[in-house]
């Protein structure tokens, strides 16, 4: 049998069934709503310093811009404008021609050398003596689009005449990089 409930218990047993409804209450409504809060605040932060740093880059786009162009600028002086590799090779042979020529060596031929792809490659024989080397040497080094002087070969023969810098049979290999030409 049932025995009936005594006062006490009945306000024990109101209280825990108000415990429970504000317990359900609680996680039910107040804990999503506050998350919801949380979340949309993290997200409202996480938006605004998205946006200061998009402020920041776009503010520095102008700066961007003028070192892109110095840097285009200054790269002419290290690249060849060229159409191909073959063009490329051309104009560095033609290059190693003037600088035997102006330094007063005679220049006997140039040739193509294997290179890496965007680099162009050239060989150059010519017959000079020392001191013709060392200028053609400072002209082609000297003087922009600077290129890379890879190897010189000096072969000396037995002529030796006294009073006179003995003159040599030389070979010049240089390589640039090449920089497609704009079209016109």
């Amino acid at each position: 049998m049932i025995r009936p409930v005594s006062a006490r218990e009945r306000r024990l047993i109101a209280l825990l069934i108000l415990t429970a409804l504000i317990a359900a209450g609680y996680f039910l409504i107040v804990a999503p709503v506050v998350a919801g809060f949380q979340s949309r605040a993290e997200r409202f932060d996480r938006l605004a310093l998205t946006y200061t740093h998009n402020l920041r880059t776009i503010a520095t786009i102008p700066r961007l811009r003028r070192e892109a162009e110095l840097r285009r600028a200054a790269s002419v002086s290290f690249v060849a404008a060229a159409g191909n590799a073959e063009a490329g090779r051309e104009w560095l042979k033609d290059r190693l021609q003037r600088a035997v020529d102006s330094a007063g060596g005679a220049f006997r031929e140039g040739s193509d050398a294997e290179a890496s792809p965007g680099w162009a490659r050239a060989r150059a024989s010519a017959r000079m003596t020392l001191p013709q080397l060392a200028a053609a040497l400072a002209h082609l080094q000297n003087q922009p689009p600077w290129l890379i002087v890879e190897t010189v070969s000096i072969t000396a023969g037995n002529v030796i005449v006294p009073g006179q810098a003995p003159s040599m049979d030389m070979e010049i290999e240089a390589s640039i990089p090449l920089r497609p030409a704009a079209a016109r």
